[in-house]
């Protein structure tokens, strides 16, 4: 049987043609191309059958394809009858080839037709079907126009060519007319929207689908409105959900690997980019052997030898497939990145939300090991650690793979000499190792260091207002420096000395490879090192650098990520809450049912505790009872509460809940929004409800007072509202949300006594709202007693005393008793106890509604958290966004700034000042005269193998050697010096000037700042650009500034073998340009975008941890972790299209480093045709023009890399501007040593407002307050009470007027001469992490002997002297160790050590129990006779012993005398507080 006729054979190549054979053409490549659709189409076929079917009316296209489809067929058909007529048999392989290749068109149309009516894209099978038979029909139609075709068979090659057209309309009107969305694609919400939705197989190889999103960004500035959705895969909720899954699986292990549980769920993206890399690389590996046939090409018309040249054609043949082989690479390395990328992204917000997640059920124990500033830097570091991995990682293979790659070629090229550069590899690779593993060690150190500064600044940032208050600035500034330049930025230096020597290495690396194996060659080899091995080995030598180079990169990366994988895992199998702590039911319905019990608990604060925090608690609260708790300080009283909600552990013993529970904590958790949004808190607003609740809690006043009504924004942990605000919001949250138990520790303690007595008789009296409601509360206010079902007495964690209080009020000798008798009120003592049976339930009318209104959106988990009961709603749930959807609010917070366009010069002016221009100016010549160096190396290599080529032989061998070996050592001496300048003196010095200076900034910034800069985005630069700056910077400037060299120098060596280059060079420049400036827009804005919308993560983050005992007591647990997830993908939707924009753009900019190649190599042929070049120039200009590819992706990637490191420079030396208060000290205008040694305080004509734009909150006031006088300060809330303190401390400046003290003008004093003469007591008691000792006196002032002194007159001598170290016992982050009323008291003790004449008491005992309180007063009068003392009190028994009382209303003073003098005039407002308050009858 014969299977092909024709006389050239079956080839491949044509004996006679530079072309493939008729017999291959026609029958194998048709052959493979049907056989292949016809086995893959039942893939596409099986996916179309799970599509939906929508009808779309066929279009004019639709007719136009399948008309193109009927001419291919046709055509097909005459060439098979063509094709038997001349060979006279059907047994012909061409024939029975081409009868296959019809069976795939009619396969191929008709997946056309089914997926036109079930898929929006067209099939990439098909698709690629299409180009390929376009691709194989010009190689056939070259093959029949070099063979003249139509000479004897017209009508074959006119079938043969209409048909090609047909083909190529076909591939065209396929891949670039997509079908029009049917009207119920047009309509659908649930349609994925994301970028690449619609792309086909060439717009996702080419990443065209993204031009549409670059095109507008270079014509305007993108906003969040503009980014695309995420693709389904790349969405928090699905990738988390995946991570879930295998962490669970993972966890059944021994030792589980968070490395594993993350391949397990995202391998799979993964793998597939591991055979585009695999492909990459082997075809990056085949331009050496293209380059070597080019080279031979070229000595067969240099030579003497050798009779005829290869024809023109074969020249260009090679040519173009460099050109074909490179953008292929190309293409494979773009897809191999962008799945990376995508696997990286995937990583970073499953881990992100994991965190989150995890974070909200941690247990006490794991709370206190893993402090906020901890857990932010896993978020911000840790997981950008094993993000970056993700995208680099398989060079640990890939790199092995290049290198044996690369030595498999060279072996080809130079026999066993190329052995010696084996040796010289496996010698880098261990030296290589043993820098990894110093700078593994030196990593941890950092990560730890890190952590602690990280820490400390979140503290700092927290506790502002008390650090201002006490003039602490420079001592904490101190504190910080030294961890940050001392132990951080010198760990970092020796991180550069290691990463320079690493450095080193891989330059050394392939001159001593190349330098080796070519010594070797011409001494064993026998014949020249001639031009045709030299550039090869070169252009091999040149891809060995790389994998050289990376490979010690990514076990760096490997090390860090190791380290963070390690961490990670850490917190994620950290102990949580005990899950069976409480147990929850269903709620009470019937009169005196048990709500909540509590069986003979014992409950530790974690579950390794020696010491109980309650003792053998038994407890039962009914439906409908109020429950009080009190105790003296540290007694256990928040504890108790803190065991009903399930936040300690339980060793033994039982608690119930029966219904859902709402909690109001001792310090309100108010959260960084609107009034409003506090108080529904994802409930669905009921205008009817929302009114009463308001009212009920005394907020009416206070809407009227505040800029927006219940539209202000309160800022973050409500820094813009009172304390008795605060607690009033939180007490409207609680009452909102129409709970069956309420847990409410010590509401009362922070409102004046007359709005307590508004909140008892409209909250929790018999009248009040929760009138029917079971409510239990830790409180040291007398008045509630008496409307308190029973009361329960606490001391040191266990139960002294508890019962009905009519019961107790009969028993003289109970402490009960005998502590409302002796600290309560006239009043409160002759309260009776009203009936309850007629108790009404004001929230029952729209509870039937607001739980069928309300939806499944944050359900506590059932067993953990509690049965879902009732459930925040979907409808209330608003979207987060960067815009403020009400321009005109007063109190809106400042939007983060965001610059628009590219980086402005002056940025990298302060950069560059900041890291020493002397010394960038050196860091640039010794990185220039590398470069030169190597490109001399390589000069003098070419002309070393042309004297080899000329003479046939390899003449003074150990004189071309050594002059190549010199240069090649210098060049990596070179390297090492600019690596040690950029890293030892450019990027540390600038790293620490660059943090000082907005440390500094940001600490001395007023306190206006602080009230609309939302914490977590102060932190965001403390954390994120700060590691941009120290780490990621130095690196990108030296790799863009290295590969422009290279670039510069390799355009230099082309153009001068090639003059003509030159002219190539301004439309490639001027592509090149184009791009960039087209990809640069977008992608800043991009940048900018992910920049500014990654700090709302945070700051929702830190809020959440701040109030997780509030979150989860209402079982907002999963609303919340859905608007996390929204924050993230807020977040990714600009950072994926970021990711997305590099890879469009690298393919373009290769493309025309390929055309560089293209230019480069026919320009050489042309050239040779004339004599004008020899081999060597030849070699040398294509090595360099292989680099320019590398090179020009390099430059854009480092360009962006430049400008997204230095927005984070910009965004610092934002805060490096910002505001600063008054100077600290005013040298011409200090006070004397002694001042003030009266104590008098004047206001003349004083007025102020927080900051610009807000009404005024003190209006004209005038005083005159006499040395040593004591002044009660009172007024209802919102009137200036605080204000006032804050003025004499200028925490506000003012607007008019000035204060002066003892006749010295306070607004002409620096800051610190005036804050550090005064002390005060703030009504937000602050501690901070460290010793108790750095607490007190954190400037170290005082001998240990006064702070003890002082430790004892605050009552909390006993206390820390039963702690582990005494003054130098640990306090954790936030003195979460020590009670609300002990860090109350450790103020105390701070005042105490202040020697001043004028005290300000803010509050001072709103926490602390009445006998307690008592004990201070004692103190204070005691301790503080001879000063004078400005006192804020809610409790009016406080200061009704005052020397006069100011009484102010709405920012005014309304009456300034004395006590007696008020309460005489009935008509006055401060006997009316006094009235109110229970004080007179």
């Amino acid at each position: 049987m014969v299977l092909c006729s024709d006389p050239e054979g079956w080839g491949p190549m044509s004996p006679v043609y530079y072309n493939f054979t008729p017999c291959f053409a026609d029958s194998v490549v048709p052959l493979v191309l049907g056989i292949g659709l016809l086995v893959l189409i039942p893939r596409d076929l099986r996916a179309l059958r799970k599509c939906t079917t929508v009808f779309s009316a066929p279009n004019a296209w639709f007719y136009v394809k399948f008309a193109l489809l009927a001419i291919i067929v046709f055509c097909q058909l005459v060439y098979v009858i063509i094709l038997g007529s001349i060979s006279g048999s059907l047994s012909d392989l061409r024939i029975i080839s081409t009868l296959f290749y019809i069976a795939s068109l009619v396969a191929a149309g008709y997946v056309q037709y089914i997926e036109y009516f079930r898929a929006r894209v067209p099939s990439g099978i098909v698709l690629f079907y299409w180009f390929m038979s376009v691709v194989t029909g010009f190689v056939k139609f070259y093959g029949q126009v070099q063979r003249k075709v139509w000479t004897e068979h017209e009508t074959l090659f006119t079938s043969f060519v209409l048909g090609l057209f047909a083909t190529i309309g076909e591939l065209i009107v396929t891949a670039c007319i997509s079908r029009p969305p049917s009207q119920y694609e047009s309509l659908s919400t649930e349609m994925d929207n994301s970028a690449d939705a619609g792309a086909n197989i060439f717009s996702r190889l080419t990443f065209f689908y993204l031009t549409k999103l670059m095109k507008l960004g270079y014509e305007n500035v993108l906003t969040e409105e503009d980014l695309p959705d995420l693709p389904h895969d790349s969405r928090t909720d699905k990738t988390r959900e995946d991570f879930d899954v295998a962490w669970q699986t993972e966890k059944q292990a021994r030792v589980p690997s968070l490395p594993r549980a993350l391949f397990r769920c995202f391998g799979s993206t993964y793998l597939i980019g591991i055979g585009f890399k695999l492909t990459g690389d082997v075809l990056a590996f085949m331009q050496p052997n293209l380059l070597r046939r080019l080279l031979l090409f070229v000595n067969s018309y240099n030579s003497e030898t050798v009779d005829e040249p290869v024809p023109l054609s074969g020249g260009i043949i090679i040519v173009l497939g460099m050109f074909a082989c490179s953008f292929a690479q190309t293409m494979m390395q773009q897809q191999y990145l962008a799945r990376c990328f995508s696997t990286g992204l995937n990583i970073k917000s499953s881990l992100t939300s994991s965190i989150y997640r995890k974070s909200m059920c941690l247990s006490n124990e794991s709370r206190q090991s893993k402090s906020t500033g901890d857990i932010v830097n896993y978020m911000t570091v840790d997981v950008q650690r094993l993000q970056d991995l993700a995208q680099s990682a398989q060079a640990i293979w890939s790199g092995p793979f290049q290198i044996m790659l690369c030595l498999f070629n060279l072996h080809a090229l130079l026999g066993n000499s190329m052995w010696a550069g084996v040796c010289v590899t496996l010698c880098t690779i261990l030296i290589n190792a043993y820098i990894a593993r110093k700078r593994r060690a030196l990593q941890k150190v950092q990560m730890k260091v890190k952590d602690k500064r990280t820490r400390l600044t979140g503290e700092i940032l927290a506790s502002i207002k008390s650090i201002k208050l006490y003039a602490w600035e420079e001592a904490f500034i101190t504190r910080l420096n030294a961890i940050r330049n001392d132990q951080e930025l010198a760990n970092l230096r020796k991180r550069g000395v290691y990463s320079a020597i690493a450095n080193f290495v891989g330059s050394c690396a392939p001159f001593f490879v190349s330098c080796s194996t070519f010594a070797i060659f011409v001494w064993t080899a026998g014949r020249p090192l001639s031009t045709d091995i030299v550039f090869p080995a070169l252009t091999l030598f040149n891809l060995l650098s790389n994998p050289l180079t990376q490979i010690p990169q990514v076990i760096a990366k490997f090390v860090e990520a190791n380290i963070s994988a390690t961490r990670l895992r850490d917190f994620l199998v950290a102990s949580e809450l005990q899950p069976d702590a409480v147990k929850y039911f269903d709620a009470a319905t019937q009169s005196g049912q048990s709500a909540v019990t509590i069986a003979s608990g014992t409950f530790l604060w974690d579950e390794a505790g020696a010491h109980p925090a309650l003792k053998n608690i038994s407890f039962d609260a009914k439906l409908g009872q109020l429950a009080c708790i009190v105790g003296r300080v540290g007694a256990g009283k928040s504890a108790f509460l803190q065991a009903i909600l399930g936040d300690l552990y339980r060793e033994s013993g039982s608690v119930t809940v029966r219904g859902h529970v709402a909690y109001c904590s001792q310090v309100p958790w108010i959260m960084n929004a609107t009034v409003k949004e506090n108080i529904l808190f994802g409930k669905r607003f009921h205008a009817g409800f929302y009114e009463q609740t308001v009212h009920a809690c005394a907020l009416v006043e206070d809407f009227g007072v505040l800029p927006d009504g219940d539209e202000t924004l309160v800022g973050e942990k409500g820094i813009s509202l009172s304390g008795g605000q605060k607690a009033r919001l939180a007490l409207a949250r609680a009452v909102y949300a129409r709970a069956d138990v309420y847990i409410l520790d010590d509401p009362l303690s922070a409102v004046d006594q007359h709005v307590g007595r508004h909140l008892i008789d409209n909250v929790l009296g018999p009248q009040g709202l929760l009138a029917t409601k079971t409510k239990i509360m830790a409180t040291n206010a007398i008045a509630v007693l008496a409307q308190a079902d029973s009361i329960t007495m606490l001391r040191n964690g266990g139960i002294v005393e508890t019962g009905l209080y009519s019961e107790i009020m009969t028993r003289t000798d109970s402490e009960i008793y005998k502590l409302v008798n002796e600290f309560g009120t006239h009043r409160e003592q002759e309260e009776v106890l009203e009936e309850t049976d007629e108790k009404t339930d004001p929230l029952a009318s729209g509870k039937d509604e607001d739980e069928d209104e309300d939806e499944d959106l944050a359900a506590f988990h059932a067993g953990k958290f509690g049965v879902p009961l009732r459930r925040a709603s979907t409808a209330s749930f608003k979207k987060p966004t960067l815009i403020d959807d009400l321009p005109n609010r007063r109190s809106k917070q400042v939007k983060e700034h965001s610059e628009k366009g590219q980086v402005k010069l002056g940025v990298y002016r302060e950069y560059i000042k900041a890291a020493n221009v002397s010394v960038v100016v050196t860091f640039l010549v010794l990185m220039i005269a590398s470069n030169s160096m190597s490109v001399g190396g390589n000069i003098w290599l070419k002309h070393w193998s042309d004297v080899n080529t000329r003479y046939g032989d390899n003449p003074d061998t150990g004189k071309y050697l050594g002059v190549y070996l010199f240069f090649g050592v210098t060049a990596a001496f070179l390297t090492l010096f600019y690596t040690l300048v950029l890293w030892i003196f450019c990027t540390i010095e600038a790293a620490r000037k660059l943090h000082d200076r907005m440390l500094r900034h940001v600490i001395r910034s007023p306190m206006s700042f602080f009230d609309t800069t939302p914490l977590g985005r102060i932190i965001n630069r403390f954390t994120a650009d700060v590691n941009r700056v120290d780490e990621a910077l130095a690196r990108v400037f030296s790799n863009f500034l290295t590969n422009t060299c290279k670039v510069l120098f390799s355009i230099f060596v082309i153009s001068l073998a090639n003059p003509v280059f030159i002219v190539l060079v301004v439309p490639i420049a001027f592509l090149y340009v184009y791009y960039q400036k087209f990809y640069l827009r977008t992608s800043r804005a991009l940048k900018r975008l992910e920049s500014i919308s990654r700090s709302p993560i945070y700051a929702h983050f830190q809020e959440s941890l701040n109030g997780v005992s509030t979150v989860r007591a209402y079982s907002q647990i999963r609303r919340f972790n859905h608007i996390n997830e929204y924050h993230i993908d807020f977040n990714n939707r600009a950072y994926y299209p970021s990711m997305i924009a590099r890879r469009w753009l690298a393919i373009r900019l290769e493309f025309l480093g390929s055309t560089i190649i293209f230019s480069t190599a026919l320009l050489s042929i042309l050239a040779i045709t004339s004599g004008r070049l020899s081999s060597g120039l030849v070699g040398l200009t294509m090595s360099y023009a292989f680099q320019v590819t590398q090179a020009l992706g390099a430059i854009v990637r480092t360009t962006v890399e430049v400008e997204i490191s230095t927005v984070s420079v910009e965004r610092i030396l934002e805060y490096c501007k910002l505001p600063c208060e008054a100077p600290e000290v005013i040298e011409d205008n200090r006070p004397r040593a002694d001042w003030p040694t009266n104590g008098a305080v004047e206001l003349y004509d004083y007025s102020t407002r927080y900051r610009p734009g807000l009404d005024l909150v003190l209006k004209g006031i005038n005083l005159k307050i006499k040395p040593r006088e004591k002044i009660g300060i009172v007024g209802r809330t919102g009137a200036g009470k605080s204000s006032l303190t804050l003025s004499l401390f200028r925490m506000i400046e003012p607007v008019g007027g000035f204060i002066s003290i003892d006749s010295v003008n306070t607004s002409k004093l620096g800051l610190r001469d005036l804050r550090q003469r005064l002390a005060i007591i703030p009504q937000d008691s602050q501690a901070f992490e460290g010793s108790v000792r750095e607490n007190l006196d954190p400037g170290s002032r005082f001998s240990d002997d006064q702070l003890w002194h002082v430790l004892e007159l605050s009552h909390l001598k006993n206390h820390v002297a039963s702690m582990d170290g005494g003054l130098y016992a640990r306090i954790i982050e936030g003195g979460s160790n020590f009670s609300v009323g002990q860090r109350q008291l450790m103020s105390l003790a701070r005042a105490l050590l202040t020697p001043s004449k004028i005290l300000v008491l803010d509050e001072a005992t709103a926490a602390v129990d009445v006998e307690t309180d008592q004990i201070i007063q004692e103190t204070i009068r005691k301790e503080f006779k001879d000063r004078t003392i400005l006192t804020i009190a809610h409790r009016l028994n406080t200061i009704i012993d005052s020397d006069r009382i100011v009484v102010l209303a709405a920012g005014k003073v309304v009456e300034f005398d004395t006590p007696q003098v008020l309460l005489s005039n009935k008509s006055s407002m401060f006997y009316a507080l006094c009235k109110q308050g229970g004080l007179i009858e």
